[in-house]
């Protein structure tokens, strides 16, 4: 059991372990919402009050209309002014049509709120994750018992309503939601059909009963400029003219018909929606009538309604039952001046609704009784005071119902969430334990070796070991899902969750073993003795944080808590430097005995005061000016940053000022690389420059770039983005044939002058020797392979580096190019910092473990710095859809998804391919290597998981909380996909080395033995 602690990539597959038990946390944390079943039908309506006789279909399909449900996608509340839509302004002004605030419930995307508006039916969170797959709702909808009436039903628009209501459609053109680049011609999809569908037939009357009109343009210029770009009123004011076009229309059919606008969500002035600001949840509902409709409401904004309202409205207008699990009420504009018609459809309503669960004991069921009563009084008596009573008392109730109704009472799964807490502290142990022992001395671990060759522990013994282990695990779990009697999944011995049931008393097994071995093998820590100020403010800020998350606003505002960290840790290198270098000048000056016949010494003492201060001082500054460029967070997202004085017409030169210093200063940042790569002829150069060419070409053929190349402004975008994978690719595969000597055949060797002597990619062997022939490791011949691997792994690190910071280069908005430079610049004059040799005047020592661990800590930092510094935060508003679109004409999930994660997680990415870099071109041999990556690969790892246990405990604590699904919750999915990138990072370095063993094996076939 000894080499599962001892292997370099437990760690790594603990982390995957991490992963999957977080999947189980959510799960049981985001339970999918079930729908009840119930299929509501016209039958169903009550044909007696308390007793008193109703004619109920008479008196609820009186009121029947043709619907226009025409949907603004990200149409804010304050967008319907008389400014941005003067006709549908001025209808407000002259109270031929009403406006109410209608509130949508986070979170704030399109699919959970065409499902709200459509089912009456608050969604689960959970519907985030089904938001780009939008499966088909499997309960009851305004379509189907629009349907079921036999009613023609008509959709234009997103076709995320065909994928939620497939076959419930008469007539439809959908057109795809995703591809945000396109604000024109998904609209123009949708309009020009009008003139077809609002024509009337020879009867004058409407071809249709319920059309659905979905416009996404105003969302998608929302993505990609924000809600103050100077493209939204020329979108609104295009919408108005569609809404005159249809309100127009409507007044030539001999039918009653009713106009109904509304935004599914709103955005933020950043132009992101998800969240649950005020600009976000707050939506308008614009309805209108066609002939004989006063608004009842004074001018002004008007009342507040749930979207979930919509459905019952719909469907009472279509003549249709409400849905089976609508919470809402119908819109009380629209309801009939009728008293008996009026306490009908109230009744109605608030009845459905107490079938929804309710308990019969509240008060709101006694007041819905009551007013039962008053109604059944008002239709033997005909008593007007009896149905003012009623009426007081139907609303009074439903508003009581549907305040409860619309919290989305979740059901959690806490099975499932705590076997996955329990999980993640056993692999966050487990790997605490890898960590511990990979940074003990090489001696302490070569004394574990010993151990484990004298072990008289068989191999089968370890087997049975496990599987007695895995026994009682299995015994343990059992009992427990019979003792807490769970309707969990977990415990459901279904086949489909059999094998997951199976792998967890493995998992805990597992994590069991290397525990043990931990405790008993990490005897030696010595190495972390030499610890300083600034590696305890490292550890001890990593711990804090994650516990900084029991109070919600830390969550909000994350980035202050990462920007107060930064600063103290600046802070405190500067003023550790400065003292110890002033202490240093001080002593020479006494003529100090300790200081004196040092050359070293004062030879880094004069690199720290003249090379690493200044430079430290200016990186303060640069920090100081990117910590502006983007607002995040809740409290303060509304003032202004300097992105959007960037961003202002006025100021165009100074935002491609920055677009193209930060393009440049990413190319010399790269070309620097290349001295760690075979650039032979100086191929890598001119690839590099290729990319960087394209770059530029691409922002000026999208002209975000403003310069007089008429030719490059005509090129197609997307072909230049073709190009540029193509000469990346192309930069891979020259590289990987260059080292395994496909290229020596031809004479081409790597340029002495641009390559070092101690990086060619070359095996030779001492002049000592004169066999000629290839390294076989059975004559023990001493070529030297483990140096050109190194060599290897050094060449593909930065070009993998280089690689991604040309494509985040390319991905950025124009106003945060300037932060990619920035983070190369930061790693690596911080890296110097940490360098624990660098301000000690004992130059013998040995710190290669404290100065990774400060490394690795520093460069996560950097990481998580930056991500904030992008402008990202909790909130799902803050990602940034039109980064996943560059390059594409189309929507690809897999394109746009990598292309979306990579922007948002830009920060990280870099830093931690700077990280693995550092460690490449400081390892003096292939073994020193393999232990710092091994170290570094465990550190981040830990982190990954130790933060996940904090936060789903802290997340199963504050489940019932106000903010669980505003707060909590986003928080949560960013965890996953921050899990996800981790292990595929960390992924990428163990392939990264498992090609340095691959091309070595190649190099056989295309490297000539007489020439090595």
């Amino acid at each position: 059991m000894l080499g599962w602690i001892q292997h370099r990539w437990t760690g790594l597959f603990l982390l995957f372990l991490g992963l999957a038990s977080l999947v189980l946390f959510l799960y049981g944390f985001f339970p999918l919402k079930y729908h009840s079943g119930k299929l509501s039908n016209i039958d169903d309506l009550p044909n007696f009050i308390d007793g008193v006789s109703i004619d109920g279909h008479q008196v609820y399909s009186s009121s029947e209309s043709s619907v226009v449900l025409m949907v603004i996608d990200g149409l804010r509340y304050d967008f319907v002014t008389e400014e941005y839509m003067p006709y549908a302004g001025q209808l407000l002004k002259n109270k031929t049509a009403c406006i109410y605030v209608s509130v949508a419930e986070p979170p704030t995307v399109t699919m959970p709120r065409i499902k709200a508006m459509m089912t009456g039916s608050v969604s689960t969170f959970a519907d985030v994750a089904l938001n780009f797959g939008a499966p088909a709702v499997q309960g009851d909808s305004v379509l189907r018992v629009a349907k079921a009436r036999g009613r023609k039903t008509v959709m234009y628009g997103d076709d995320t309503w065909l994928r939620l209501f497939p076959g419930l459609w008469t007539e439809y053109d959908g057109t795809t939601s995703f591809f945000v680049t396109d604000y024109t011609e998904v609209d123009n999809n949708v309009t020009r059909h009008l003139d077809a569908v609002l024509t009337p037939d020879e009867k004058k009357k409407p071809t249709f009963d319920f059309l659905v009109l979905h416009y996404l343009g105003l969302d998608h210029i929302g993505h990609l400029e924000g809600a103050r770009s100077a493209k939204i009123k020329p979108k609104l004011l295009e919408m108005d003219e569609v809404v005159k076009k249809i309100y127009t229309a409507m007044q030539e059919w001999d039918r009653s018909a009713v106009l109904i606008v509304c935004g599914d969500h709103g955005m933020r002035d950043a132009g992101g929606h998800g969240g649950a600001s005020s600009s976000e949840v707050l939506v308008p509902l614009w309805v209108a009538r066609a002939q004989d409709f006063s608004c009842p409401h004074p001018v002004g904004p008007g009342p507040t309604v749930a979207q979930v309202d919509l459905a019952p409205t719909i469907a009472w207008l279509l003549g249709a039952a409400p849905p089976g699990d609508s919470t809402g009420r119908i819109l009380p504009s629209l309801l009939p001046s009728d008293v008996r018609e009026h306490l009908y459809l109230l009744h109605v309503t608030a009845q459905h609704n107490t079938k929804q669960g309710l308990s019969t004991d509240a008060e709101y069921y006694h007041q819905f009784k009551r007013a039962e009563k008053q109604f059944s009084h008002f239709l033997v008596t005909g008593q007007q005071s009896a149905a003012k009573i009623a009426k007081e008392f139907y609303e009074e109730s439903l508003e009581k119902m549907s305040e409860y109704l619309n919290v989305t009472t979740t059901s959690f799964d806490m099975f499932a969430i705590g076997v996955a807490i329990v999980m993640l502290y056993l692999i966050a142990t487990s790997l605490l334990c890898v960590t511990l022992y990979s940074l003990q001395p090489d001696r302490a671990r070569k004394t574990s070796t010993i151990t484990r060759q004298h072990n008289t522990v068989s191999f089968q013994g370890s087997l049975v070991a496990l599987f007695v282990v895995v026994l009682i695990c299995s015994i343990i779990l059992v009992t427990a899902c019979f003792i807490t009697e769970t309707k969990s999944q977990v415990c459901s011995f279904t086949p489909e969750w059999i094998i997951q049931f199976a792998a967890i008393p493995f998992a805990m097994a597992l994590t069991y073993f290397i525990i043990q071995k931990g405790v008993e093998k990490i005897k030696d820590l010595s190495t972390l003795n030499d610890l300083n100020t600034i590696d305890y403010l490292l550890i001890g800020g990593t711990i804090f944080h994650s516990f900084s998350f029991f109070g919600t606003s830390f969550i909000e505002e994350e980035h202050m808590t990462w920007y107060f960290f930064w600063n103290t840790l600046m802070f405190f290198v500067l003023v550790r430097t400065l003292v110890i270098v002033i202490m240093y000048l001080s002593k020479k000056m006494t003529g100090a005995t300790e200081v004196q016949d040092k050359p070293e010494l004062a030879q880094r003492m004069t690199a720290v005061g003249v090379g690493i201060v200044p430079k430290w001082v200016l990186l303060i500054a640069l920090h100081r000016y990117l910590r502006t460029m983007n607002q995040t967070g809740d409290r303060w997202l509304f003032l202004p940053d300097t992105a959007d004085w960037l961003n202002a017409p006025e100021n165009a030169f100074y935002l491609q000022a920055h677009l193209v210093i930060g393009t440049i200063g990413t190319l010399l940042v790269c070309i620097r690389n290349l001295r760690y790569m075979n650039n032979v002829l100086h191929i890598h150069t001119i690839l590099t420059l290729a990319a960087g060419f394209c770059i530029l070409s691409y922002r000026i053929s999208t002209k975000t770039l403003d310069v007089p190349l008429e030719d490059i402004q005509t090129w197609d975008p997307v072909q230049i983005v073709n190009v540029f994978w193509a000469v990346l690719i192309l930069q891979f595969i020259f590289e990987v044939l260059s080292y395994i000597g496909a290229f020596r055949t031809c004479g081409l060797k790597p340029l002495e002058d641009i390559t070092p002597a101690t990086n060619k990619f070359v095996y030779n062997v001492p002049k000592a020797k004169t066999e000629d022939h290839f390294y076989d490791p059975v004559m023990d011949e001493p070529w030297n392979v483990e140096e050109v691997k190194l060599n290897f792994v050094r060449s593909s690190s930065h070009l993998m580096l280089n690689n991604m910071m040309l494509i985040v280069t390319l991905l950025m908005r124009p106003h945060n190019v300037i932060m990619v430079p920035s983070i190369f610049i930061t790693c690596k004059l911080t890296s110097k910092c940490m360098d624990h040799k660098l301000l000690d005047s004992r130059s013998g020592k040995r710190t290669e473990v404290v100065d990774i661990l400060s490394r690795t800590l520093v460069h996560m930092w950097i990481g998580i710095l930056f991500f904030f510094y992008q402008g990202n935060s909790n909130s799902l508003a803050s990602v940034d859809l039109g980064s996943g679109y560059v390059g594409l004409r189309e929507y690809c999930p897999a394109r746009v998804a990598l292309r979306m994660g990579l922007h948002a997680y830009a920060g990280p990415a870099l830093a931690g391919a700077a990280l693995f870099c550092t460690i490449a071109a400081q390892a003096e041999s292939w073994k020193e290597y393999l232990q710092q990556t091994w170290r570094a690969t465990n550190i981040l790892a830990l982190h990954r998981v130790y933060a996940l246990v904090v936060y789903c405990i802290i997340a199963t604590v504050f489940r019932h909380h106000l903010f669980v699904w505003t707060v909590f919750s986003p928080k949560l999915l960013y965890d996953f996909v921050a899990t996800v990138f981790s292990l595929q990072a960390l992924g990428t370095i163990a392939q990264i080395e498992a090609l340095a063993h691959i091309t070595n094996k190649l190099a056989r076939i295309f490297t000539n033995r007489s020439k090595l």
